[in-house]
């Protein structure tokens, strides 16, 4: 027992070590996000400057006060048969271990106010004149209100090979489509809550007759603040409700109604992000899910099998 007290210890200091040598190599970036899925029935809940905050029921269940929140990098890992890696594949330093893991989860999950956190994201920097390139990537937590923050649950996110100055910056969630701001700096905010900081859309360049201008990411969420779309649960870049290739069968696998109520856990089809996935009860995640779809700005006559509520962000080279 003491081996094993001795080895968390070395590896959390370890890790500390390293990521504190941000300032002496690469750059750390300040962002900030909000996710659809964990602002819904937030309480009204603000940070200490006003904004809105995300729930954290993946960190603290409302169910039973379990933590659901790994402490390893789940984008490289399958959840419910959905392998997450396809399209979250690290470049450079990104897959390091000791980027990848919480080593001190009672501590980190252990924070609660403002700064607790919510879920892991990942993150891509692509060429700024270059889109399809990824440069770096980096997983991420982020915090209730919207700062993504290294393994440490403090300091900026650190990308130890990142030397350009200007770049885009993509963010992506395993069950949100994730988005692509247009050319940014490493000296500003990158806010992607913020309908100021501008966002890559296809606009009608990709399929004929629709225009993806200014949805690349879902408006006026809470109080005006951007927040990236809820719903893709099978991580394919898309939200679909009806089959094939839809949304709603993930959700419908994980959901695990023993009688007495819905088993917690992490799950691809919590589209509430409140550590359950439920078909029944009001809000629950097929309902959101059929509502997302159908009322989608692309589709006006709400067909549940519409098939063109697509991620915007260029795929890579």
């Amino acid at each position: 027992m003491q081996v094993s007290k001795f080895v968390v210890f070395f590896f959390f200091a370890l890790s500390s070590q390293i990521i504190a040598q941000g300032d002496e190599g690469g750059q750390r970036l300040s962002i900030r996000a909000y996710l659809e899925g964990a602002l819904i029935n937030n309480g009204n809940a603000v940070s200490e400057d006003g904004k809105p905050l995300m729930r954290d029921n993946l960190r603290v269940s409302p169910f039973n006060n379990l933590n659901y929140l790994p402490a390893t990098d789940p984008y490289q890992t399958t959840i419910s048969d959905i392998n997450l890696s396809t399209i979250n594949t690290h470049v450079g330093t990104g897959s390091n271990p000791v980027f990848c893991t919480v080593a001190q989860p009672e501590v980190v999950f252990g924070v609660t106010g403002d700064n607790a956190i919510v879920d892991w994201v990942f993150v891509e920097i692509r060429k700024a004149n270059q889109h399809n390139l990824t440069l770096a990537t980096r997983s991420g937590l982020l915090q209730r209100d919207g700062d993504v923050v290294d393994v440490d649950g403090v300091s900026n996110l650190w990308f130890p090979t990142l030397n350009d100055e200007t770049f885009h910056v993509v963010i992506r969630h395993r069950n949100h489509l994730g988005v692509m701001t247009q050319v940014v700096t490493s000296e500003q905010l990158i806010d992607f809550t913020s309908a100021m900081t501008p966002l890559f859309d296809f606009g009608t360049t990709i399929i004929e007759g629709m225009n993806y201008g200014n949805l690349a990411q879902k408006t006026n969420v809470v109080q005006g603040y951007r927040a990236l779309w809820a719903g893709d649960f099978n991580s394919d870049c898309k939200i679909k409700l009806a089959i094939p290739n839809d949304d709603l069968t993930t959700a419908f696998y994980e959901q695990d109604y023993s009688g007495t109520g819905y088993t917690p856990g992490y799950f691809q089809g919590d589209f509430d992000m409140n550590s359950v996935v439920t078909f029944t009860g009001s809000p629950n995640d097929a309902a959101l899910l059929e509502n997302q779809a159908k009322t989608y700005n692309l589709n006006p006559t709400a067909l549940p099998n519409f098939n063109y509520f697509i991620e915007q962000v260029p795929p890579r080279n």
